[in-house]
Parts: structure tokens; sequence; C-alpha cells
């Protein structure tokens, strides 16, 4: 089950908040308690996985008592069928009801300090999700307790416990993070992360693989700056330059970037940085995260929802080769999901005052696989959001760069929405642009 806060992302302003969605169709806040209920009584719903989405941003009343009802009528006393538990922690900060909770999962976070500091059983957990704010909370918890590095470190190993291990790691960075001494005006960017934490938590709790999810906002807005007094930890981004970033030993089975909320990163991957406001330096990503996380297979998935590339494909694409190719990569299969829409495939000739169909990007070569997916999406009327969040059906095809000396391969699936293909494309542009990108599409 999915609950989430959604407003229209390209709009300053936020809606009203007065009802919320659930599993993707709009539910008025008074209507809550009696939908769980029904779920409860009536269908017998035996919930197994919950995952909450922005509930932090609800008015704060509701929010506690929508916490409180999740706990008492989707999850029960005793969480007997729940598998799953994703981001109900921001709302109360890691409460006693959520920990215990944890210790029912294979799948639960993002951890805040308090539910770690009670993982002192033995469990194997499929995913853990954890965030960079919980990164900078144990770095200052072992300065505290210590009066020098050594005695730092010392309690660090006996903050990060081996009798938890989990098979998959999450991890949730915040693009848009600011110092406390910023608030006049802030200069928003992914903040420096301790790096000996990280290393000890992919050691300790015997990662095999990971995902990295770039968030533009969450609830953990301000950074922790005490860590930050001394030179105890090493401080790395992953938009910092590459070469200075130390290689770890370790090595993970595969690395799953999600950029689905993301508006720094993915604008850095699209655009090299000139091209950019502040932040820049996303072009160092992927050199980073082959650094900090060693793997030969990283997949990534650009936004499908909210701006999504409109304007030259040919450009769009010349550029995310450039920059997946800054550093001459070895041993790397790395796959791109970019979702674009319809108005990316042509331009308008200035000479002729004539619409002309763009081509594929030198570089690539067409592969012969068709690609579909689905993804939910409706349109925001006003600050009214929709009555739900439909499927639509994506079309894409594979475009591929491979250099074999390297072991290199690199394979970009551009989807554009079939129903901007059968409704806002003019078919006649083909016979005009025979080698055009988009013919592909229709091929």
């Amino acid at each position: 089950m999915k609950i989430e806060y959604a407003y229209d992302v390209e709009h300053v302003k936020t809606r009203e908040k007065d009802y919320i969605y659930i599993n993707y169709r709009k539910t008025n806040t008074h209507d809550v308690l009696g939908y769980f209920i029904f779920l409860n009584t009536v269908v017998g719903v035996k919930v197994e996985k919950i995952t909450t989405r922005r509930l932090w941003m609800l008015e704060n009343k509701f929010m506690l008592r929508l916490h409180d009802l999740i706990h008492s009528q989707l999850i029960g006393t005793n969480g007997t069928h729940i598998q799953s538990l994703i981001n109900l922690e921001e709302i109360c900060n890691g409460c006693e009801k959520c920990s215990n909770i944890a210790k029912k999962c294979l799948e639960y976070g993002p951890l805040r300090f308090s539910t770690l500091q009670t993982m002192t059983y033995s469990k194997n957990y499929k995913k853990l999700h954890v965030t960079d704010k919980l990164f900078e909370d144990i770095a200052e918890y072992c300065i505290s307790k210590s009066k020098n590095k050594e005695e730092c470190f010392k309690e660090l190993d006996n903050t990060i416990l081996s009798n938890i291990s989990c098979d998959k790691l999450a991890i949730w960075v915040n693009e848009s993070k600011v110092l406390p001494d910023e608030d006049t005006d802030p200069m928003f960017d992914h903040r420096h992360m301790p790096r000996e934490v990280i290393d000890i938590i992919l050691r300790k709790w015997n990662v095999k693989s990971l995902k990295l999810s770039m968030l533009h906002i969450t609830n953990e807005q301000m950074c922790c700056i005490e860590w930050l007094r001394y030179d105890y930890f090493i401080r790395v981004r992953l938009n910092d330059p590459y070469w200075e970033t130390k290689h770890s030993d370790l090595k993970f089975d595969h690395v799953e970037v999600s950029l689905s909320y993301s508006l720094d990163c993915v604008r850095g991957l699209g655009n090299l940085p000139l091209e950019t406001n502040p932040p820049a330096g996303y072009n160092n990503f992927i050199p980073n995260i082959r650094r900090m996380f060693p793997t030969d297979q990283i997949s990534m998935e650009l936004p499908h929802w909210y701006f999504v590339p409109r304007i030259d494909i040919e450009k769009k694409m010349s550029t995310i080769l450039q920059v997946v190719t800054m550093e001459q990569h070895q041993n790397l299969s790395l796959d791109i999901k970019f979702f674009v829409n319809i108005g990316i495939v042509k331009m308008l000739n200035e000479e002729t005052n004539k619409e002309e169909l763009l081509g594929i990007a030198s570089g690539y070569v067409l592969q012969e696989k068709r690609l579909h997916c689905f993804k939910k999406s409706s349109p925001f009327n006003a600050e009214h959001g929709p009555e739900v969040f439909l499927d639509n059906k994506w079309m894409g095809r594979r475009f591929q760069v491979e250099h074999a000396e390297n072991r290199f391969n690199f394979n970009l699936d551009v989807y554009i929405k079939e129903k901007e293909l059968e409704e806002k494309f003019d078919k006649k542009l083909l016979q005009d642009n025979p080698n055009s990108f988009v013919r592909h599409f229709f091929a």
C-alpha cells in the first residue's frame, strides 16, 4: 500500500493539504479512518507492505494522527503480516512503535538513529534504507562519546554492529540541504558525508548491492555541522571531483540509481556544468559511485513525471554520452532509462520556418530490441490533484555505445509516451526526414 502527499512540483506553491493519495487514488483526510476500517472489516485486507512519501508536508495534527492510524488499522499491535515498512519514521523520527515493527520486517527504513540503537538483535534484512542524515548523526554521536580520533573510531565500531546484515542497502541523499549559517541566502546542495561511517556500515552489514536515491527535498533539510569541526572523518560528496575520491576495496553486485525525485543530479547528468545553475559537479556522479561503491553494473532511471526533457534529442543524447564517458571506464555495464517529451524529436528551421526532425546523436548504435513500460502520472489542474494517478504506456528504443577494448557497455533506453506518439506527432514529417531519431519508434 502506498500513502503519499502529492503536489504539482512545477509550481512553487504547494496545494491544499486536505487530501492524500492512497494507492494513487485521492482520499480526503476526514475519510481516511473510514477507509482503513473498511479495508480491515469488510474486505479483510492483510497489509504486507506500506510505503509512505512526503507525509511530513501535511498539517502536523493530521500527520501524527495518520501515523497512529497506520499502526492501529493497517499494521496492528503485533504486526503479524507486515513485511515492508518504508518512510513512516519521517513523521515520528523513530518512535517505539516503528522500531518494534522494524524487528519484524524484511525491508525497513530509512532508519533514524534512535531506531538504529535498538537493533541489538540478529537479523538479515532483504533491504534496509538509510539517509545521509543518519551518517551525520552517527558521526556526531561518536564524537560526543570520545576525546580523540582513536576513541571516536572505537565508538563507531561499537555503534555499527555486525549482528545486522542486509542484502541491499538503499541510501537516500538530500540534494538541497543547507548549513545553519546560510539561512539568509541558502546555497542548496548535496552536502558532505562522513566516509568512514558509510564504509563501516557497508562492511559490517555485509551489503551485497545498493540503491542510491537522489531526492530534491526531504524533511531533513538542515546539515549537522559539529562533525565538520573535527578532522576525524573524510568528507565525501557524489558531486565532488572524482579524482579526489578514494577507491574502496569492497565490491558490490549491482548499484541501482533512482533519479525519479531529483532536480540537481538529473540536470547535471543531462547538461554540462556550464549549462546549469549551481550546484554543479554531477558529471562526477558515476565515477564517484564506482570509487565509493565499486561495481561492474550500474542501472539508472531518470524522471518520468516532471521536468521531462522537451528540447533537442540529439544534444541531450550527446551530452549524456559525454558525461558518462568523462572517465574511461573499465569493466562496466551501464544502463540508463531516459524519459522524454515528444517535442524533443523536432526543431524549427529558422530559415525555412518549417519543423524538421532530429537524428540520432553520433556514437550510438540502434538496437533491434523494442521496449515498453508503464508509469503512473496524471496532470494537476491548478492546485487540485487528479482523482487518480493513471498508468501511462511508454514506448522505448535502445541505443548502445560499446567500447570492447575497455569492456564498457552503455545502453541508453529512450522512452516516449505511446499516447504522444499517436496523438501529438505529424507522421508526414517522417517522409521528409527518413533518417530521423523518431522514425525508429514507428518502423
